[in-house]
């Protein structure tokens, strides 16, 4: 007959560790992606904030909008990896796919601003919100992860 650990749980007691422990791992888990998914909504409204100014202006104010958007870009940049150290599961791939539609949006929202010389409104303002979509869009995907 195999020796019994006196110190081991009963097993009522281990199914409350169990559960426990899944609790605090699904919680942990979902409170990570937060600070991920307040970048993407940040990120997504200054991108396509300063593509619409860009898009709007010329000469000087067209440098002015774009060294905005980069200053507060490279804040939320350094925000996010200095302060969101935890990842859900996943994310990185998901991280791949949000990026991969950001830059495909975002080059065409810089054509349009590039080329708009404060003149392709229409065109400048479909494209900001193009940017405000998809990064909402992601960020409500990660959201019900």
């Amino acid at each position: 007959m195999p020796a019994t650990d006196s110190n081991a749980p009963s097993p009522e007691e281990a199914r409350e560790l169990l559960a426990r422990a899944e609790s605090l791992g699904s919680s942990a888990t979902a409170a990570a992606g937060w600070p991920h998914i307040a970048f993407m909504l940040s990120f997504g409204v200054s991108t396509s904030m300063g593509t619409l100014a860009m898009g709007l202006t010329t000469g000087p104010p067209y440098f002015i909008a774009m060294m905005a958007m980069m200053a507060w870009n490279i804040i939320l940049v350094v925000f996010m990896t200095v302060f969101a150290a935890s990842i859900k599961k996943g994310f990185t791939k998901r991280w791949a796919i949000y990026g991969g539609l950001w830059t495909a949006t975002y080059a065409v929202a810089i054509l349009f601003a590039a080329l708009s010389q404060g003149e392709n409104l229409l065109g400048v303002c479909l494209s900001a919100g193009a940017l405000a979509a998809v990064t909402t869009a992601c960020a409500w995907h990660e959201a019900r992860k």
